[in-house]
């Protein structure tokens, strides 16, 4: 009896199967979706660099920013890869542009500014020069004051975390540490944009070294009510849940960061070097208190206070909520001293703070 063995066809065993087939096929669709995403990407940095630095308008960039992008998205999809890829050089000449900015140098900064602290720390004993202490009759009409502060470290009693929001925004705020010492003083820590004479902040320019980072040393008759009695922003003042020592060995390495930056000329970066990446920095010491989301605030810092809530990182009565603990450290607007009382007493009363019976003495 003779078997028949069937023909084999010569593309049999050559041909994919099905599931292999498909795999291969979603492999072009990925890279096309990675690639556009990246040219995507690209413009977005490159297009508001260049039009910021043909000088147009504020409105005029954001406007082009969106549109701009876009029409390039459509553009792409037809050209398909070769010329989407000349994007990449004028992007990686950008890149290197913007390693080669030198810091800024102008010739005045403006008066808020003027002046950066000088920092000595010899054993537990913190000596600032120019601490600044302004004294205001309103946002545009003040003294200009700097003096010479002296403070203990080991009367250090605790850390006060001040982020302060304005025009009713919620996602964004400005933020602030104070340190607080047995014998009635207390240091405000206050990293700022520091603006050259003649210019206003703008978020573009703000990303391309046109202004420097200062850690301002001050007075909270200064700092905190320039926001509570003139400017009306909404300051917060929630106490943290550290010990002496460890406001002690905050406080050095604020001091070692506030050096460094003098030092180093540093830039302002409206992403990556800001008011509240350089709290996240200055919090690095304390990475119980401070886990890996607080790294990934640089826009959107205006939860951190509501993080270091949830992390233990505040002090709280037992039972209270974040809406409950938020509210009752508000400052308000109009604090005004009671006879013989200064601003920073009144403030923590204001706040029910925990060293409130302590501002309550003469």
């Amino acid at each position: 009896m003779n078997e028949t063995t069937p023909a084999i066809s010569p593309e049999a065993g050559c041909n994919p199967a099905p599931a292999e087939q498909a795999s291969s096929s979603r492999r072009p669709r990925l890279l096309r979706l990675l690639s556009r995403t990246l040219h995507l990407l690209n413009l977005l940095l490159l297009v508001p660099a260049l039009l910021w630095l043909l000088g147009l308008a504020v409105w005029q960039t954001l406007s082009l920013c969106v549109t701009l992008p876009l029409l390039a998205v459509v553009w792409l999809q037809r050209r398909r890869y070769r010329l989407g890829r000349l994007l990449w050089l004028p992007v990686a000449g950008g890149a290197v542009y913007f390693m080669l900015l030198p810091p800024p140098h102008p010739a005045a900064w403006q008066k808020p500014w003027g002046r950066e602290p000088g920092l000595s720390l010899e054993g537990s004993e913190l000596v600032v020069e120019n601490l600044r202490d302004f004294r205001y009759r309103s946002t545009e009409d003040y003294d200009v004051r700097y003096r010479r502060a002296v403070y203990d470290l080991s009367k250090l009693t605790g850390v006060d975390f001040a982020p302060c929001h304005w025009d009713g925004h919620e996602f964004f705020c400005h933020t602030m540490l104070v340190f607080n010492f047995s014998d009635g003083q207390h240091l405000v820590v206050s990293p700022e944009t520091r603006l050259p004479e003649g210019e206003e902040q703008n978020g573009l320019a703000g990303l391309y070294k046109r202004y420097g980072i200062l850690y301002v040393f001050g007075s909270e008759d200064d700092i905190f009510a320039l926001r509570s009695n003139y400017r009306h922003e909404d300051l917060y003042l929630f106490p943290m849940n550290v010990t002496p020592e460890q406001a002690q060995a905050l406080l050095r390495h604020i001091v070692a960061i506030a050096r460094q930056s003098s030092e180093r000329h540093e830039a302002y970066n409206t992403l990556t070097d800001n008011c509240s990446t350089a709290i996240v920095k200055i919090f690095s010491p304390m990475r119980k208190l401070i886990p890996l989301q607080y790294r990934l605030l640089p826009i959107n810092n205006g939860r951190i206070a509501e993080l270091l809530y949830r992390f233990g990182g505040l002090k709280a009565r037992e039972g209270e909520s974040w809406q409950q603990l938020r509210e009752r450290c508000r400052v308000g607007y109009d604090i005004t001293p009671a006879p013989g009382q200064s601003y920073s007493q009144a403030l923590r009363l204001r706040t029910e703070h925990p060293d409130a019976e302590t501002a309550a003495r003469p």
